[in-house]
């Protein structure tokens, strides 16, 4: 049954893998029209793995986030819309929301592991850096405080989990994914660490 289970989860590792490898050119377009030629735009492809296993859906996380990016439009409208982006249900129209949202967030000069944080997020990340008195990922979460979520498995069973520990490793799980996706190029304006 282990092994059923191990195998299963390879196969569905593989195909999401191999649908967000087919979005490489797509994403590498939005993201330089956004940040330039310089971006390193496997962490964004790494970042739709994350979200939705580069799957066009709608989530259950009751705000209505969705399209490959999951993006939440109520919440992005005032950013999307400046930029002509009415829609985000369409991989294209998720792609570009996402690459305009994720320039939205980036501070030049920062690392790129707080962009993907605020992205995940939200600013509570700033504060965090603010409390350590520097930017440096381990001793942000060492000044995390914040609370637990609950989430009903499909199975019926509910998990709680920090969420401090689902934050800060998004930006990790970004970071290794996004190694899958070429040769990653970190450079002075987008390090990521």
């Amino acid at each position: 049954m282990r092994l059923l289970f191990l195998a299963t989860l390879l196969a569905v590792n593989l195909f999401a893998l191999e649908r967000c490898a087919m979005l490489t050119q797509k994403v590498r377009v939005a993201h330089f029209k956004e940040f330039g030629v310089n971006f390193p735009y496997q962490y964004a492809i790494a970042q739709l793995e994350q979200e939705s296993g580069c799957r066009a859906s709608i989530s259950n996380d009751g705000v209505g986030s969705q399209g490959v990016a999951q993006i939440t439009y109520r919440w992005w409208k005032p950013v999307l819309d400046k930029q002509g982006i009415t829609e985000i249900g369409s991989l294209q129209g998720s792609l570009r929301a996402q690459a305009v949202i994720m320039r939205h967030l980036h501070v030049i000069g920062r690392p790129l592991w707080i962009t993907y944080q605020r992205y995940n997020g939200g600013d509570w990340v700033l504060k965090e850096i603010k409390k350590a008195g520097l930017e440096d990922w381990a001793k942000a979460k060492a000044q995390c405080t914040r609370g637990n979520s609950h989430f009903t498995l499909k199975s019926g069973k509910v998990q709680t989990r920090n969420n401090c520990d689902i934050n800060y490793e998004y930006s990790q799980n970004i970071y290794t994914l996004g190694r899958q996706y070429g040769d990653v190029k970190d450079n002075l304006s987008f390090r990521y660490w």
